[in-house]
This record gives C-alpha cells, sequence and structure tokens, in this order.
C-alpha cells in the first residue's frame, strides 16, 4: 500500500479546517451605538441571520445604556423569526415579555410569540399540537391586554384559527371511536369541543354525535337531554329533525320561552 508524505497531505488537511473555521462577527471598535446597530439591521436584511444575532448579542454587552439596546432584543428574535427558527424566536419573544413587562412593544412581542408556536404546529390534526396552548395564549394576551393595538384584530383572527384547529382534532378523534364503536370514549371529545371550543363551526355536528352516542349506549335520558338542546339551538337544521327522531322525541313539542 502506497503512503503519502505528511508533508503532502498537511497542506490539504490545513486548507479543509480552514474552510469548515466559521468567522464570528466582530466590530472594529470605533462605531456609535447607531452605527453598530445599523451594521447588525443590514446583516439581518442580507439573510445573514446567525451573524445578525451574534452582532446584536456583541450590541448589547458594548452599549447596554443605549436606546436601542431593548429594540436589540426584539431584532434577536426577529432574525430568529425570518430564519423561521420558530422554537428559538418564541423562546426570545417570550423571554422579552418577562423582562420588559411595562415595554410599549409587548404587544408586538406577544403576537410574534404567538406566530411562532402557531408555525411550530404540524398541518396533520392527527399529530403533535403541544405547541397550540401557547399559541392561543399569546394572541389572547394582545387582544386582552392591548384591544387599541394595530396588532389586537390579528391576533384575535389568529386565536380563533388556532382554537378551530383544536375543535378540530376533537372531533377527529371523537369520531374515529364513534366510528369504532367505543362510545363512551367518544363522548367526552364531543363535550370538550361544546365547552371549551363553542360557537366555531362544531356545535352541532357535536351535540348530534353526543345524543347518538348515548342512544347507542342505551342512555335515553342523556340522548334525550342531547337532542333537546339541539332542538333548541338548531330547530330547523336537518340533523336536528334526524336525531329527534332517533331518540324518539320527534313527536314532542318545542319548550315556550320563558316569559311567553
Amino acid at each position: 500500500m502506497r503512503k503519502w508524505p505528511l508533508l503532502l497531505l498537511f497542506p490539504a488537511l490545513v486548507m479543509t479546517a480552514g474552510a469548515c473555521q466559521k468567522k464570528s462577527f466582530k466590530f472594529s471598535g470605533d462605531e456609535t451605538d447607531v452605527q453598530a446597530i445599523e451594521k447588525c439591521m443590514k446583516l439581518s436584511e442580507k439573510k445573514k441571520f446567525q451573524e445578525a444575532v451574534e452582532c446584536l448579542e456583541i450590541f448589547k454587552s458594548r452599549f447596554p445604556d443605549s436606546t436601542y439596546a431593548l429594540d436589540a432584543e426584539l431584532n434577536i428574535a426577529d432574525a430568529y423569526f425570518r430564519k423561521k427558527d420558530w422554537v428559538l424566536a418564541a423562546e426570545t419573544y417570550n423571554l422579552f415579555t418577562r423582562l420588559h413587562p411595562t415595554s410599549e412593544k409587548l404587544d408586538y412581542a406577544y403576537y410574534r410569540a404567538g406566530l411562532s408556536y402557531e408555525n411550530q404546529l404540524p398541518k396533520g390534526i392527527d399529530r403533535d399540537l403541544s405547541s397550540m396552548n401557547q399559541a392561543e395564549e399569546n394572541f389572547a394576551m394582545v387582544f386582552r391586554r392591548f384591544p387599541g393595538s394595530p396588532y389586537a384584530e390579528m391576533a384575535k383572527a389568529k386565536y380563533d384559527e388556532v382554537r378551530g384547529r383544536g375543535a378540530k382534532k376533537d372531533m377527529y378523534v371523537g369520531k374515529f371511536y364513534f366510528k369504532n364503536g367505543q362510545y363512551r370514549a367518544a363522548i367526552p371529545r364531543f363535550l370538550e369541543v361544546l365547552q371549551e371550543y363553542p360557537g366555531l363551526g362544531y356545535d352541532e355536528e357535536a351535540l348530534e354525535r353526543t345524543a347518538l352516542a348515548f342512544h347507542k349506549l342505551g342512555e335515553k335520558e342523556k340522548a334525550q337531554g342531547a337532542a333537546q338542546l339541539m332542538r333548541e339551538k338548531f330547530p330547523d337544521s336537518k340533523r336536528t329533525q334526524k336525531v329527534l327522531k332517533k331518540v324518539g322525541l320527534a313527536s314532542a313539542p318545542a319548550p315556550t320561552p320563558a316569559g311567553n
């Protein structure tokens, strides 16, 4: 076997190591805080997000009393967000909300944290949706604490959208149990939709399947109770008429509203 001289191999190794070595960001040392923050922002604009984060971290150390120091913390989170590193973005925005609870940009931080958690959600509703609650909480903080915020309306829309995914997952699981004859396991899922996610478009079907599940279990009183509630909420629905007939309430009159 032929042996290569080490001196011939060594330059190649040095060149390879040099190519793999990553340069970290450094300031010249002569910049003002304005010039320094501008350098950091330019890196972010050029999509050099990791360098931008390093630049902003150094900026915070060098200019702790700068009027831009607080913005630098949000800019770090923004860099992670633009990099699509949703986990680090969410953590950094949330850290900002904890460290600066009186900041004028708190609404922005909560909104972007919500978006970061939402972006961690998988596309399929049959997958892990553990970040859904954090997304809900952060969006809710915006429109409840800052109703006049420019992000309030968007946060409310996102809040409803995320909650809709929660309702959809509960319906998916409930219908799976129902289809397989596991009515006892299906009922809590439908009830959760009614209690935790009302008004998102799933109420009628959740009531229908709750009534039918109790009917399948032979629990007549509970089945009729769910059907009765369905008649009150959806009196003109064809689904309601079918369920009422199924549980033996088709000929019973609807209750008269109080006061009439």
